[in-house]
This record gives structure tokens, C-alpha cells and sequence, in this order.
């Protein structure tokens, strides 16, 4: 299933050395940023190798966004949102900087701006997390 073992996602999410992973399926991986721009900054990619919205197959595009839609509605209540960001680069000039397809779902709270600085955390802080995400998710199962 690993098309490209020099993609950073390919080799070290989809496989699970170095990901602090809260859902995954046939189709897509669901994980903690590991330099979020906010508390519970996540990503979904799918488990096959695309590039970008562009390459990616419509199977796959579907999944990633079904599951974003479930992943928001955790984050919402894990991270005691008011809002959420779900936001997709695709090329160098856009700012993609891992060319694997993937959505960021990140948390937001009214009256915080948000600043495109990275947080500095900890693999134990993301892993608290990624568990919080994973117990939530838990009771979407019937519809992921």
C-alpha cells in the first residue's frame, strides 16, 4: 500500500513508527499534528500515496472528508471549540509542505486569533490527546 517510501507519510504515519494515531481504517489514518498551530491541530490522509487534490482518486477524497466530518465533531467537543478550521494546501506555492493529500482539522475558540506559529508539545502531550480524540471518536463508530 506504501507507494512512496521517500514521503515522510508514507514512511512514518501510514506505517506507525512516528504518528500519535486516533482512527484508522482501510482508507484513511487520522493523527495529531506534531507541530500543531493549536491544541488538537489534527490531520487525515488517506493510507494510499496521493499528492495532492489533483491526484487523489474520488474513493479516497470521499473517505478522508467523511471521516473529517466526524474528527470535527470530537475535536468540537474535546477542545471545547467554537469553531473549526478544515483547510487543504495543494503544491509548494500553496504551502503544501508534505506532498501526501491531507486535511488539517484544527480547533478554534472565539476571541483567540489564530497564529501560524508552531506549539512546541510533547509526544506524551499529543498522546493524551490523540486518546481523548480516540474515546470521542468511539461513540461515532456506527457512522465512520
Amino acid at each position: 500500500m506504501i507507494d512512496l517510501p521517500e514521503c515522510v507519510f508514507c514512511r512514518n504515519i501510514v506505517t506507525g513508527k512516528e504518528a500519535h494515531i486516533f482512527y484508522r481504517d482501510d482508507h484513511v489514518i487520522g493523527f495529531m499534528d506534531k507541530y500543531p498551530v493549536e491544541r488538537g491541530h489534527s490531520l487525515i490522509i488517506p493510507v494510499k500515496h496521493f499528492e495532492n487534490i489533483f491526484t487523489i482518486d474520488m474513493e479516497y477524497y470521499t473517505r478522508v472528508h467523511h471521516t473529517a466530518k466526524y474528527v470535527s465533531m470530537a475535536l468540537m467537543d474535546v477542545f471545547h471549540a467554537d469553531g473549526i478550521n478544515v483547510g487543504q494546501n495543494n503544491g509548494s506555492c500553496a504551502r503544501q509542505i508534505v506532498m501526501h493529500y491531507h486535511l488539517h482539522v484544527i480547533p478554534r475558540h472565539c476571541g483567540k486569533e489564530i497564529s501560524w506559529d508552531r506549539l512546541l508539545v510533547t509526544d506524551a502531550e499529543l498522546e493524551k490527546e490523540a486518546s481523548l480524540i480516540r474515546k470521542k471518536l468511539s461513540t461515532f463508530m456506527d457512522k465512520l
